[in-house]
């Protein structure tokens, strides 16, 4: 499994976490490096805080708290998601293997689409799951805090993200 997922030299495994750190927004916190032990504790990763620089008053300390969760759960969704399509797309590569014992081999732009596809998805999940089904406004600011700072590197970037149902990771603009 740490060979298919963090050592592979396909075409896939590269791409995917390539394509993961790329849209990791926070500058300030530096991609992890990826190993098995971060894939498979991806669940309770957490940044580093930045409890050493003292906020000037507690209105200013509950935004950074709650930008440092989204933060957190970005991390944890982006490991998670690369992990899983990195381990699928081996799988439909071994397991499409034609009767000549050829691989089936996947392009970079379908990698890229299943990339897209698979943040897309979770990022469908929380906008329903915040607008639809909780409708609980300390689930939207999460939603809010775990995929604006992505989103907002859209050059064409809809205020209203959060109730608009169109693909927003991965557009062309």
């Amino acid at each position: 499994m740490e060979h298919i997922l963090v050592h592979c030299q396909q075409t896939p495994r590269r791409l995917i976490w390539t394509l993961a750190e790329e849209l990791w927004p926070h500058a300030r916190h530096h991609w992890p490096e990826i190993s098995l032990g971060t894939i498979l504790g991806c669940g309770t990763i957490a940044l580093p805080s930045d409890d050493h620089q003292e906020p000037q008053n507690e209105q200013e300390h509950v935004p950074q708290r709650a930008q440092q969760r989204g933060a957190n759960r970005l991390l944890q969704i982006l490991i998670s998601e690369a992990a899983h399509l990195i381990w699928v797309l081996r799988c439909e590569r071994v397991i499409r293997t034609d009767q000549n014992g050829r691989e089936h081999i996947h392009t970079d732009q379908e990698i890229q689409a299943r990339w897209f596809k698979a943040i897309n998805a979770r990022l469908t999940e929380d906008k329903i799951i915040a607008t639809r089904i909780k409708r609980d406004d300390k689930y939207l600011h999460r939603v809010k805090d775990t995929w604006e700072p992505t989103l907002q590197r859209l050059a064409d970037f809809p205020h209203n993200w959060v109730y608009i149902r169109e693909v927003l990771v991965g557009r062309r603009t």
